[in-house]
């Protein structure tokens, strides 16, 4: 695959109504180059909405969405990489899923075919390539997915519940890879439940609750020292 520069993605107090009710109130995220960012909260907490926000899918009433290149450059939002919980499954082979994305970024068809077989032996689909991708499991969907999304060399990874309700092999799979990659240099937003998983592969964790960011500590802080109540009663709950 093609190796492009990493970006930094800010969000800048941003806030979200919606019939009257605050959704987002003035929230303030950097994902950058730090390895994987842990966000994590409770259901309703605001986690979806802010990765939308971010991602560019939702403008928000206040604040601004930011990403920055190499010299501090404007970047595109096209390079922004997004993996929801349940993916956009089109009508396609496993491998016209695949290159109907880089159809659209305009790669040539050579190229195209280059990088799809990569990502595909990556997460291990390379031998189901021409099956209907409708016909895949949900962890072989969620592969293909990932491989779609690293196939366009994203310079930054959104990640909402990526590997939830997924079979171990999947779940394994893709947090090696994703791992990896945050390794690698490049910038993830992970947003998870699952508090061992969030041990595994943050380095820091950002706290939600009601539409506000709370807390933002190391992942060892924030289990060994919680910054706030909040943090402590969340952590209670998912331990039980």
């Amino acid at each position: 695959m093609t190796k492009v520069p990493h970006l930094l993605l800010e969000g800048h107090n941003l806030s979200l109504m919606r019939q009257g009710n605050s959704i987002i109130n003035g929230v303030s995220l950097n994902v950058g180059d730090t390895g994987i960012c842990g966000l994590v909260g409770a259901n309703g907490s605001g986690k979806t909405t802010l990765i939308s926000l971010m991602a560019g899918l939702i403008k928000p009433d206040a604040g601004e969405v930011r990403m920055t290149g190499v010299g501090g450059m404007t970047a595109s939002s096209l390079r922004i990489g997004l993996m929801m919980q349940k993916p956009v499954i089109m009508r396609r082979t496993v491998f016209g899923n695949c290159d109907y994305v880089l159809v659209a970024q305009g790669i040539p068809a050579g190229e195209r075919k280059a990088r799809i077989d990569e990502g595909l032996a990556l997460v291990k689909l390379h031998a189901l390539k021409h099956q209907d991708a409708r016909t895949l499991s949900s962890g072989e969907q969620q592969r293909m997915a990932l491989a779609r999304v690293l196939i366009a060399d994203p310079g930054v990874l959104l990640c909402d519940e990526a590997t939830s309700n997924l079979d171990p092999q999947s779940t394994r799979m893709i947090e090696a890879i994703v791992k990896a990659r945050a390794e690698a240099g490049l910038p993830v937003l992970w947003v998870t439940h699952n508090l061992a998983q969030l041990r595994r592969l943050a380095s820091r964790v950002v706290f939600m609750d009601q539409g506000r960011v709370l807390a933002e500590q190391d992942t060892t802080a924030f289990f060994d020292a919680p910054a706030c109540q909040e943090v402590r009663d969340y952590l209670d709950f998912e331990r039980v």
